[in-house]
Protein backbone atom coordinates (compact mmCIF):
# COMPACT_ATOMS: atom_id res chain seq x y z
CA UNK A 1 0.00 0.00 0.00
CA UNK A 2 1.27 3.46 -0.85
CA UNK A 3 0.24 6.41 1.28
CA UNK A 4 -1.03 9.68 -0.08
CA UNK A 5 0.57 12.95 1.04
CA UNK A 6 -2.51 13.66 3.14
CA UNK A 7 -2.21 10.46 5.12
CA UNK A 8 1.50 10.94 5.68
CA UNK A 9 0.62 14.12 7.53
CA UNK A 10 -1.97 12.50 9.78
CA UNK A 11 -1.05 12.57 13.47
CA UNK A 12 -3.06 10.37 15.80
CA UNK A 13 -2.43 10.75 19.49
CA UNK A 14 -2.71 7.54 21.52
CA UNK A 15 -3.31 7.53 25.25
CA UNK A 16 -3.68 4.08 26.80
CA UNK A 17 -3.15 1.36 24.18
CA UNK A 18 -6.11 -0.98 23.77
CA UNK A 19 -5.49 -3.71 21.22
CA UNK A 20 -8.43 -5.89 22.23
CA UNK A 21 -10.43 -5.02 19.10
CA UNK A 22 -7.54 -5.87 16.78
CA UNK A 23 -6.50 -9.36 17.84
CA UNK A 24 -6.79 -12.81 16.36
CA UNK A 25 -8.77 -15.69 17.81
CA UNK A 26 -6.46 -18.72 18.21
CA UNK A 27 -9.32 -21.01 19.26
CA UNK A 28 -10.66 -20.97 15.68
CA UNK A 29 -9.28 -20.96 12.15
CA UNK A 30 -11.18 -19.49 9.21
CA UNK A 31 -10.86 -21.78 6.18
CA UNK A 32 -13.29 -20.37 3.61
CA UNK A 33 -15.74 -17.50 3.11
CA UNK A 34 -18.30 -17.94 0.30
CA UNK A 35 -19.90 -14.55 -0.35
CA UNK A 36 -22.91 -13.70 -2.51
CA UNK A 37 -23.55 -9.98 -2.96
CA UNK A 38 -25.98 -7.76 -4.83
CA UNK A 39 -24.32 -4.41 -5.58
CA UNK A 40 -25.61 -1.43 -7.54
CA UNK A 41 -23.15 1.49 -7.90
CA UNK A 42 -26.06 3.91 -8.21
CA UNK A 43 -27.95 2.72 -5.10
CA UNK A 44 -26.15 2.69 -1.74
CA UNK A 45 -26.75 -0.39 0.36
CA UNK A 46 -26.17 -4.07 -0.19
CA UNK A 47 -27.87 -7.41 0.23
CA UNK A 48 -25.92 -10.60 0.57
CA UNK A 49 -24.92 -13.71 2.40
CA UNK A 50 -21.83 -15.62 3.45
CA UNK A 51 -21.27 -19.30 4.09
CA UNK A 52 -18.46 -19.75 6.62
CA UNK A 53 -16.13 -22.69 7.08
CA UNK A 54 -14.05 -22.73 10.26
CA UNK A 55 -12.05 -25.37 12.06
CA UNK A 56 -12.01 -25.58 15.83
CA UNK A 57 -8.52 -25.39 17.33
CA UNK A 58 -9.70 -26.36 20.83
CA UNK A 59 -12.01 -28.88 22.44
CA UNK A 60 -15.54 -27.85 23.40
CA UNK A 61 -15.72 -24.70 21.23
CA UNK A 62 -19.17 -23.22 21.85
CA UNK A 63 -19.10 -20.10 19.67
CA UNK A 64 -17.28 -18.43 16.79
CA UNK A 65 -15.96 -14.90 17.21
CA UNK A 66 -16.43 -12.46 14.34
CA UNK A 67 -15.50 -8.81 14.00
CA UNK A 68 -18.28 -6.46 12.91
CA UNK A 69 -18.92 -2.74 13.26
CA UNK A 70 -22.55 -2.25 14.16
CA UNK A 71 -24.76 0.07 12.10
CA UNK A 72 -28.38 0.94 12.80
CA UNK A 73 -29.46 0.53 9.18
CA UNK A 74 -27.57 -2.73 8.62
CA UNK A 75 -29.18 -6.00 9.62
CA UNK A 76 -27.12 -9.16 10.15
CA UNK A 77 -28.42 -12.58 11.17
CA UNK A 78 -26.92 -16.06 11.36
CA UNK A 79 -28.30 -19.52 10.63
CA UNK A 80 -27.03 -23.07 10.55
CA UNK A 81 -26.69 -24.76 7.16
CA UNK A 82 -30.19 -26.24 7.57
CA UNK A 83 -31.66 -22.80 8.20
CA UNK A 84 -32.02 -22.89 11.98
CA UNK A 85 -31.43 -19.52 13.66
CA UNK A 86 -28.14 -19.08 15.49
CA UNK A 87 -28.05 -16.56 18.30
CA UNK A 88 -25.32 -13.95 18.41
CA UNK A 89 -24.34 -11.32 20.90
CA UNK A 90 -21.93 -8.42 21.00
CA UNK A 91 -19.19 -7.86 23.51
CA UNK A 92 -16.33 -5.34 23.75
CA UNK A 93 -14.43 -7.16 21.01
CA UNK A 94 -16.99 -8.22 18.41
CA UNK A 95 -19.72 -10.81 17.86
CA UNK A 96 -20.05 -14.23 19.42
CA UNK A 97 -22.08 -16.58 17.22
CA UNK A 98 -23.35 -19.54 19.24
CA UNK A 99 -22.95 -22.97 17.66
CA UNK A 100 -25.79 -25.55 17.68
CA UNK A 101 -23.45 -27.89 19.56
CA UNK A 102 -19.94 -27.60 20.95
CA UNK A 103 -17.21 -28.47 18.44
CA UNK A 104 -14.29 -30.77 19.16
CA UNK A 105 -10.71 -29.88 18.26
CA UNK A 106 -10.16 -30.32 14.54
CA UNK A 107 -13.89 -30.35 13.75
CA UNK A 108 -15.09 -28.44 10.70
CA UNK A 109 -17.80 -25.86 11.39
CA UNK A 110 -20.14 -24.45 8.73
CA UNK A 111 -22.84 -21.80 9.13
CA UNK A 112 -24.11 -18.78 7.25
CA UNK A 113 -24.86 -15.08 7.63
CA UNK A 114 -27.39 -12.88 5.89
CA UNK A 115 -26.97 -9.12 5.72
CA UNK A 116 -28.88 -6.22 4.21
CA UNK A 117 -28.88 -2.43 4.39
CA UNK A 118 -26.31 0.34 4.69
CA UNK A 119 -23.15 -0.91 6.44
CA UNK A 120 -20.95 1.07 8.81
CA UNK A 121 -17.74 1.18 6.78
CA UNK A 122 -15.37 -0.66 4.45
CA UNK A 123 -17.55 -0.45 1.31
CA UNK A 124 -18.28 2.85 -0.39
CA UNK A 125 -20.71 4.24 -2.94
CA UNK A 126 -19.10 7.25 -4.59
CA UNK A 127 -18.83 9.18 -7.83
CA UNK A 128 -15.64 8.86 -9.80
CA UNK A 129 -13.75 12.02 -10.63
CA UNK A 130 -15.76 12.06 -13.86
CA UNK A 131 -19.10 11.78 -12.09
CA UNK A 132 -19.76 8.08 -12.75
CA UNK A 133 -21.14 5.96 -9.85
CA UNK A 134 -18.81 3.31 -8.46
CA UNK A 135 -19.02 1.00 -5.46
CA UNK A 136 -15.86 -0.53 -4.03
CA UNK A 137 -14.42 -2.09 -0.90
CA UNK A 138 -11.44 -0.47 0.83
CA UNK A 139 -10.66 -2.67 3.81
CA UNK A 140 -7.23 -1.62 4.95
CA UNK A 141 -6.42 -1.78 7.74
CA UNK A 142 -9.39 -3.11 9.77
CA UNK A 143 -12.47 -2.14 7.79
CA UNK A 144 -13.54 -5.48 6.31
CA UNK A 145 -15.50 -5.70 9.57
CA UNK A 146 -17.34 -2.54 8.53
CA UNK A 147 -19.75 -4.64 6.43
CA UNK A 148 -18.60 -8.25 6.46
CA UNK A 149 -18.69 -10.28 9.72
CA UNK A 150 -15.31 -12.02 9.67
CA UNK A 151 -12.12 -12.67 11.56
CA UNK A 152 -10.50 -9.38 10.62
CA UNK A 153 -6.86 -9.97 11.54
CA UNK A 154 -3.80 -10.15 9.24
CA UNK A 155 -2.57 -13.41 10.77
CA UNK A 156 -5.74 -15.28 9.78
CA UNK A 157 -5.95 -16.27 6.11
CA UNK A 158 -8.68 -18.07 4.23
CA UNK A 159 -9.88 -18.80 0.71
CA UNK A 160 -12.76 -16.79 -0.79
CA UNK A 161 -15.52 -17.62 -3.22
CA UNK A 162 -17.39 -14.65 -4.67
CA UNK A 163 -20.62 -14.21 -6.60
CA UNK A 164 -21.42 -10.57 -7.35
CA UNK A 165 -24.67 -9.58 -9.03
CA UNK A 166 -25.11 -6.10 -10.49
CA UNK A 167 -28.00 -4.61 -12.51
CA UNK A 168 -27.75 -4.36 -16.29
CA UNK A 169 -24.80 -5.05 -18.56
CA UNK A 170 -22.91 -1.72 -18.53
CA UNK A 171 -21.03 -2.21 -15.28
CA UNK A 172 -17.76 -4.08 -14.98
CA UNK A 173 -17.00 -6.07 -11.82
CA UNK A 174 -13.45 -6.38 -10.51
CA UNK A 175 -13.07 -8.88 -7.68
CA UNK A 176 -10.45 -10.98 -5.94
CA UNK A 177 -9.64 -14.38 -7.34
CA UNK A 178 -9.33 -16.12 -10.69
CA UNK A 179 -11.73 -17.69 -13.13
CA UNK A 180 -14.00 -14.65 -13.15
CA UNK A 181 -16.78 -15.12 -15.67
CA UNK A 182 -19.74 -13.05 -16.82
CA UNK A 183 -23.24 -14.51 -16.97
CA UNK A 184 -26.51 -12.80 -17.77
CA UNK A 185 -29.63 -13.28 -15.63
CA UNK A 186 -33.15 -12.62 -16.81
CA UNK A 187 -34.99 -14.28 -13.92
CA UNK A 188 -34.87 -11.10 -11.82
CA UNK A 189 -37.05 -8.00 -11.98
CA UNK A 190 -34.18 -6.13 -13.63
CA UNK A 191 -31.81 -7.95 -16.04
CA UNK A 192 -28.48 -8.33 -14.30
CA UNK A 193 -24.92 -9.58 -14.63
CA UNK A 194 -23.31 -12.15 -12.36
CA UNK A 195 -19.56 -12.38 -11.79
CA UNK A 196 -18.08 -15.47 -10.15
CA UNK A 197 -14.55 -15.84 -8.76
CA UNK A 198 -12.41 -17.98 -6.45
CA UNK A 199 -9.09 -17.08 -4.86
CA UNK A 200 -6.13 -19.23 -5.84
CA UNK A 201 -4.28 -18.57 -2.58
CA UNK A 202 -5.52 -17.87 0.95
CA UNK A 203 -5.64 -14.17 1.82
CA UNK A 204 -6.35 -12.01 4.85
CA UNK A 205 -9.72 -10.27 5.01
CA UNK A 206 -8.16 -6.83 4.50
CA UNK A 207 -6.93 -8.07 1.09
CA UNK A 208 -10.41 -8.96 -0.21
CA UNK A 209 -11.40 -6.51 -2.97
CA UNK A 210 -14.54 -5.84 -5.01
CA UNK A 211 -15.34 -2.90 -7.30
CA UNK A 212 -18.30 -2.30 -9.61
CA UNK A 213 -18.55 0.56 -12.10
CA UNK A 214 -18.41 1.66 -15.72
CA UNK A 215 -14.84 0.83 -16.72
CA UNK A 216 -13.02 0.29 -19.95
CA UNK A 217 -10.52 -2.55 -20.07
CA UNK A 218 -6.92 -1.85 -21.06
CA UNK A 219 -4.84 -4.79 -22.21
CA UNK A 220 -1.19 -4.96 -21.18
CA UNK A 221 0.83 -7.53 -23.07
CA UNK A 222 3.89 -9.57 -22.17
CA UNK A 223 2.61 -12.09 -19.60
CA UNK A 224 -0.47 -14.35 -19.78
CA UNK A 225 -1.29 -13.60 -16.15
CA UNK A 226 -1.88 -9.93 -16.94
CA UNK A 227 -5.63 -9.40 -17.24
CA UNK A 228 -6.91 -6.16 -18.81
CA UNK A 229 -6.82 -3.27 -16.35
CA UNK A 230 -9.95 -1.42 -15.20
CA UNK A 231 -9.55 2.28 -16.04
CA UNK A 232 -11.78 5.29 -16.53
CA UNK A 233 -12.56 5.91 -20.19
CA UNK A 234 -11.32 9.50 -20.03
CA UNK A 235 -7.97 8.34 -18.60
CA UNK A 236 -7.36 5.61 -21.16
CA UNK A 237 -4.64 7.44 -23.12
CA UNK A 238 -2.73 8.41 -19.96
CA UNK A 239 -3.14 4.91 -18.51
CA UNK A 240 -1.43 3.38 -21.55
CA UNK A 241 1.76 5.31 -20.66
CA UNK A 242 1.76 3.90 -17.13
CA UNK A 243 0.47 0.36 -17.50
CA UNK A 244 3.27 -0.97 -19.69
CA UNK A 245 5.98 -2.39 -17.39
CA UNK A 246 4.36 -5.17 -15.38
CA UNK A 247 5.54 -8.11 -17.50
CA UNK A 248 9.17 -6.97 -17.21
CA UNK A 249 8.81 -6.32 -13.49
CA UNK A 250 7.16 -9.67 -12.82
CA UNK A 251 10.00 -11.45 -14.63
CA UNK A 252 12.60 -9.59 -12.56
CA UNK A 253 10.82 -10.37 -9.28
CA UNK A 254 10.35 -14.04 -10.13
CA UNK A 255 13.97 -14.43 -11.18
CA UNK A 256 15.27 -12.77 -8.02
CA UNK A 257 12.88 -14.09 -5.38
CA UNK A 258 10.52 -16.82 -6.57
CA UNK A 259 7.21 -17.55 -8.34
CA UNK A 260 4.26 -15.20 -8.47
CA UNK A 261 1.59 -16.52 -6.10
CA UNK A 262 -1.64 -15.41 -7.77
CA UNK A 263 -3.41 -16.49 -10.91
CA UNK A 264 -3.86 -13.01 -12.35
CA UNK A 265 -2.61 -9.46 -12.09
CA UNK A 266 -4.64 -6.37 -12.88
CA UNK A 267 -5.23 -2.88 -11.51
CA UNK A 268 -8.35 -0.80 -10.89
CA UNK A 269 -8.87 2.96 -10.62
CA UNK A 270 -11.06 3.75 -7.61
CA UNK A 271 -11.57 6.77 -5.31
CA UNK A 272 -9.41 5.05 -2.66
CA UNK A 273 -8.04 7.03 0.26
CA UNK A 274 -4.65 5.41 -0.38
CA UNK A 275 -2.17 6.07 -3.16
CA UNK A 276 -2.44 2.39 -3.99
CA UNK A 277 -3.61 -0.77 -2.23
CA UNK A 278 -1.98 -4.16 -2.76
CA UNK A 279 -5.04 -6.42 -2.97
CA UNK A 280 -3.49 -9.68 -4.24
CA UNK A 281 -3.65 -9.76 -8.02
CA UNK A 282 -6.16 -6.87 -8.02
CA UNK A 283 -4.42 -3.63 -7.07
CA UNK A 284 -6.40 -0.47 -6.28
CA UNK A 285 -4.98 2.72 -7.78
CA UNK A 286 -5.88 6.26 -6.78
CA UNK A 287 -7.82 8.11 -9.45
CA UNK A 288 -5.04 10.55 -10.39
CA UNK A 289 -2.21 8.04 -10.57
CA UNK A 290 -1.60 8.53 -14.29
CA UNK A 291 -1.54 12.34 -14.10
CA UNK A 292 2.07 12.67 -12.92
CA UNK A 293 5.26 12.94 -14.90
CA UNK A 294 6.28 9.32 -14.18
CA UNK A 295 2.81 8.05 -15.28
CA UNK A 296 2.44 6.27 -11.94
CA UNK A 297 5.43 3.96 -12.37
CA UNK A 298 6.81 4.45 -8.85
CA UNK A 299 3.48 3.56 -7.24
CA UNK A 300 2.91 0.67 -9.65
CA UNK A 301 6.35 -0.80 -8.85
CA UNK A 302 5.69 -0.43 -5.10
CA UNK A 303 2.38 -2.27 -5.38
CA UNK A 304 3.80 -5.04 -7.55
CA UNK A 305 6.55 -5.73 -5.00
CA UNK A 306 3.77 -6.25 -2.45
CA UNK A 307 2.60 -9.31 -4.37
CA UNK A 308 5.74 -11.00 -3.05
CA UNK A 309 6.33 -9.14 0.21
CA UNK A 310 3.21 -8.16 2.11
CA UNK A 311 0.80 -10.43 0.25
CA UNK A 312 2.38 -13.82 -0.55
CA UNK A 313 4.56 -13.43 2.54
CA UNK A 314 2.39 -11.40 4.88
CA UNK A 315 2.70 -10.30 8.46
CA UNK A 316 0.85 -11.93 11.35
CA UNK A 317 0.84 -8.96 13.76
CA UNK A 318 0.33 -5.26 13.15
CA UNK A 319 3.65 -4.34 14.77
CA UNK A 320 5.37 -6.37 12.03
CA UNK A 321 3.78 -4.33 9.22
CA UNK A 322 7.28 -3.16 8.24
CA UNK A 323 7.73 -6.60 6.65
CA UNK A 324 5.28 -5.39 4.02
CA UNK A 325 5.67 -1.63 3.65
CA UNK A 326 9.40 -1.48 4.30
CA UNK A 327 10.02 -4.13 1.65
CA UNK A 328 7.83 -2.39 -0.95
CA UNK A 329 9.35 1.01 -0.12
CA UNK A 330 12.84 -0.41 -0.69
CA UNK A 331 12.37 -2.95 -3.46
CA UNK A 332 10.09 -0.64 -5.44
CA UNK A 333 13.00 1.76 -6.14
CA UNK A 334 15.29 -1.26 -6.59
CA UNK A 335 12.90 -2.65 -9.21
CA UNK A 336 12.79 0.72 -11.01
CA UNK A 337 16.60 0.79 -11.01
CA UNK A 338 16.79 -2.77 -12.35
CA UNK A 339 14.35 -1.91 -15.15
CA UNK A 340 16.38 1.24 -15.91
CA UNK A 341 13.45 3.62 -15.54
CA UNK A 342 14.35 4.92 -12.10
CA UNK A 343 17.35 6.58 -10.47
CA UNK A 344 20.19 4.65 -8.82
CA UNK A 345 19.16 3.23 -5.46
CA UNK A 346 21.50 5.65 -3.64
CA UNK A 347 19.49 8.58 -5.02
CA UNK A 348 16.23 7.02 -3.89
CA UNK A 349 17.68 6.39 -0.43
CA UNK A 350 18.81 10.02 -0.15
CA UNK A 351 15.21 11.10 -0.58
CA UNK A 352 13.93 8.49 1.85
CA UNK A 353 16.49 9.51 4.50
CA UNK A 354 15.65 13.18 4.04
CA UNK A 355 11.90 12.60 4.46
CA UNK A 356 12.39 10.47 7.55
CA UNK A 357 14.87 12.84 9.17
CA UNK A 358 12.30 15.63 9.28
CA UNK A 359 9.71 13.60 11.16
CA UNK A 360 8.78 13.74 14.84
CA UNK A 361 7.75 10.07 14.89
CA UNK A 362 11.19 9.11 13.62
CA UNK A 363 12.78 10.55 16.76
CA UNK A 364 10.26 9.26 19.26
CA UNK A 365 8.96 5.89 18.05
CA UNK A 366 10.62 2.65 16.92
CA UNK A 367 9.48 0.66 13.92
CA UNK A 368 8.05 -2.11 16.10
CA UNK A 369 5.99 0.28 18.20
CA UNK A 370 3.94 -1.61 20.78
CA UNK A 371 2.10 1.43 22.13
CA UNK A 372 -0.15 1.86 19.12
CA UNK A 373 -3.83 2.45 19.77
CA UNK A 374 -5.13 1.06 16.49
CA UNK A 375 -3.48 -0.47 13.42
CA UNK A 376 -3.93 2.68 11.31
CA UNK A 377 -1.36 4.34 13.59
CA UNK A 378 1.36 2.44 11.73
CA UNK A 379 0.19 3.98 8.46
CA UNK A 380 -0.63 7.47 9.75
CA UNK A 381 1.31 8.94 12.64
CA UNK A 382 4.14 6.38 12.44
CA UNK A 383 4.14 5.81 8.69
CA UNK A 384 7.63 7.32 8.29
CA UNK A 385 8.95 4.41 10.35
CA UNK A 386 6.79 1.70 8.77
CA UNK A 387 7.80 2.86 5.28
CA UNK A 388 10.93 5.03 5.18
CA UNK A 389 12.95 3.84 8.17
CA UNK A 390 12.02 0.23 7.44
CA UNK A 391 13.25 0.66 3.87
CA UNK A 392 16.52 2.01 5.20
CA UNK A 393 16.86 -0.91 7.60
CA UNK A 394 16.83 -3.24 4.59
CA UNK A 395 19.34 -1.01 2.81
CA UNK A 396 21.67 -1.09 5.83
CA UNK A 397 21.27 -4.87 6.10
CA UNK A 398 22.27 -5.13 2.44
CA UNK A 399 25.39 -3.07 3.15
CA UNK A 400 26.15 -5.20 6.21
CA UNK A 401 25.85 -8.54 4.40
CA UNK A 402 26.75 -7.72 0.81
CA UNK A 403 24.52 -8.08 -2.23
CA UNK A 404 24.99 -11.81 -2.81
CA UNK A 405 24.06 -12.85 0.73
CA UNK A 406 21.33 -10.23 1.10
CA UNK A 407 19.41 -11.21 -2.01
CA UNK A 408 19.96 -14.92 -1.41
CA UNK A 409 18.48 -14.49 2.06
CA UNK A 410 15.46 -12.62 0.71
CA UNK A 411 14.85 -15.34 -1.83
CA UNK A 412 15.08 -18.08 0.79
CA UNK A 413 12.74 -16.15 3.07
CA UNK A 414 10.17 -15.74 0.31
CA UNK A 415 10.27 -19.31 -0.92
CA UNK A 416 9.98 -20.77 2.58
CA UNK A 417 7.12 -18.55 3.73
CA UNK A 418 5.09 -17.86 0.58
CA UNK A 419 1.42 -18.25 1.47
CA UNK A 420 2.03 -17.54 5.15
CA UNK A 421 1.69 -14.66 7.57
CA UNK A 422 4.97 -14.35 9.51
CA UNK A 423 6.69 -12.28 12.19
CA UNK A 424 10.04 -10.50 12.19
CA UNK A 425 11.89 -13.42 13.76
CA UNK A 426 11.12 -15.50 10.66
CA UNK A 427 12.87 -12.94 8.48
CA UNK A 428 15.76 -12.64 10.92
CA UNK A 429 16.23 -16.42 10.90
CA UNK A 430 16.33 -16.46 7.11
CA UNK A 431 18.99 -13.75 6.99
CA UNK A 432 21.06 -15.37 9.74
CA UNK A 433 20.93 -18.69 7.88
CA UNK A 434 21.98 -17.07 4.61
CA UNK A 435 24.82 -15.09 6.19
CA UNK A 436 25.87 -17.55 8.92
CA UNK A 437 25.91 -14.54 11.25
CA UNK A 438 24.13 -13.66 14.49
CA UNK A 439 22.01 -10.59 13.69
CA UNK A 440 19.95 -10.14 16.83
CA UNK A 441 21.84 -6.93 17.65
CA UNK A 442 20.99 -5.49 14.23
CA UNK A 443 17.26 -6.19 14.33
CA UNK A 444 16.76 -5.10 17.94
CA UNK A 445 18.76 -1.91 17.44
CA UNK A 446 17.11 -0.75 14.25
CA UNK A 447 13.57 -2.03 14.85
CA UNK A 448 13.08 -1.55 18.58
CA UNK A 449 15.02 1.66 19.23
CA UNK A 450 13.72 5.04 18.08
CA UNK A 451 15.83 7.51 16.13
CA UNK A 452 19.34 6.80 14.79
CA UNK A 453 22.97 7.79 15.45
CA UNK A 454 23.70 11.52 15.69
CA UNK A 455 27.25 11.98 14.40
CA UNK A 456 29.85 14.73 14.53
CA UNK A 457 33.17 14.58 12.64
CA UNK A 458 36.46 16.22 13.62
CA UNK A 459 38.64 15.96 10.49
CA UNK A 460 42.42 16.33 10.80
CA UNK A 461 45.30 15.76 8.38
CA UNK A 462 45.81 12.12 9.32
CA UNK A 463 42.67 11.11 11.22
CA UNK A 464 39.01 11.76 11.92
CA UNK A 465 37.28 11.50 15.27
CA UNK A 466 33.69 10.29 14.93
CA UNK A 467 31.47 11.02 17.92
CA UNK A 468 27.94 9.84 18.59
CA UNK A 469 26.27 12.86 20.18
CA UNK A 470 22.80 11.48 20.98
CA UNK A 471 21.95 11.12 24.68
CA UNK A 472 20.94 7.48 24.28
CA UNK A 473 23.51 4.69 24.29
CA UNK A 474 25.79 4.35 21.26
CA UNK A 475 24.59 2.56 18.13
CA UNK A 476 26.60 -0.14 16.39
CA UNK A 477 27.02 0.26 12.65
CA UNK A 478 29.33 0.26 9.68
CA UNK A 479 30.27 3.59 8.09
CA UNK A 480 31.89 4.09 4.72
CA UNK A 481 34.34 6.99 4.34
CA UNK A 482 35.99 8.19 1.14
CA UNK A 483 38.98 10.54 1.00
CA UNK A 484 41.78 11.73 -1.28
CA UNK A 485 45.42 11.22 -0.29
CA UNK A 486 48.19 13.76 -0.79
CA UNK A 487 49.26 12.04 -4.01
CA UNK A 488 45.72 12.26 -5.43
CA UNK A 489 44.76 8.64 -4.80
CA UNK A 490 41.12 8.17 -3.78
CA UNK A 491 40.47 5.60 -1.08
CA UNK A 492 37.27 4.27 0.47
CA UNK A 493 36.86 1.96 3.43
CA UNK A 494 34.07 0.70 5.67
CA UNK A 495 34.68 1.21 9.38
CA UNK A 496 33.02 -0.52 12.32
CA UNK A 497 31.65 2.06 14.76
CA UNK A 498 31.00 0.51 18.16
CA UNK A 499 31.73 3.19 20.76
CA UNK A 500 30.66 6.70 21.66
CA UNK A 501 33.88 8.00 20.11
CA UNK A 502 35.89 6.33 17.37
CA UNK A 503 39.17 7.54 15.86
CA UNK A 504 39.99 6.51 12.30
CA UNK A 505 43.61 7.08 11.27
CA UNK A 506 44.81 7.62 7.69
CA UNK A 507 48.21 7.11 6.07
CA UNK A 508 49.48 9.04 3.08
CA UNK A 509 48.03 12.34 4.31
CA UNK A 510 47.32 15.09 4.64
CA UNK A 511 43.96 13.92 3.33
CA UNK A 512 41.48 16.14 1.53
CA UNK A 513 37.93 16.03 0.13
CA UNK A 514 36.53 13.62 2.74
CA UNK A 515 33.09 12.16 1.96
CA UNK A 516 30.84 10.60 4.60
CA UNK A 517 28.70 7.65 3.57
CA UNK A 518 29.21 8.19 -0.18
CA UNK A 519 26.75 5.45 -1.24
CA UNK A 520 24.05 6.53 1.24
CA UNK A 521 24.10 3.31 3.26
CA UNK A 522 23.56 4.61 6.81
CA UNK A 523 20.60 6.21 8.53
CA UNK A 524 22.11 8.98 10.66
CA UNK A 525 21.81 12.62 11.60
CA UNK A 526 24.61 15.20 11.68
CA UNK A 527 25.57 16.47 15.14
CA UNK A 528 22.60 17.21 17.39
CA UNK A 529 20.10 17.79 14.59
Amino acid sequence: MLLTTLLLAVAQQVATPDHSRFIGYPEQDAINYALKLNLDPAKPGLAGSCVYTFISEVDDLKFIRLDLLQAEQYQVSFTSMDGATLSSQSDAIGLMVSLPKAAAKGEKIRFQAHFEGMPADGIYWKKSRYGKPVVYTDHFSTLARGWFPCEDYPGDRASFELEVTTPGMKNQVACSGVGTQLMGRSDTAVPSSVWVSKTKSDISTYMLAIAVGEYVRLEEKGDPRLEPHFVYAKDLAKARRGLNRHAEWMALMEKQFGPYAYGKYTTVQVPTRWGGMENPGLVWLMEGIFDGSDHGHSTLAHELVHMWFGDAVGYARWEDAWLSEGFASYLGPWLMEQAQIGPPIRNAMQGIRRRWSGSKAGRLRPIRWLEYGQPDDFFGSSSVNTYSKAAFVLHMLRAELGDEVFFAGLGQYFRKHSGQAVVTSDFQTAMETASNLELDWFFKQWLDRPDCPHLSFDWQDDQVVITQTQEAEPFRFGLNLRWTLADGTVEEKRHAILERSTTVKFSGGPIKSPVIDPEVQLLYRRGNK
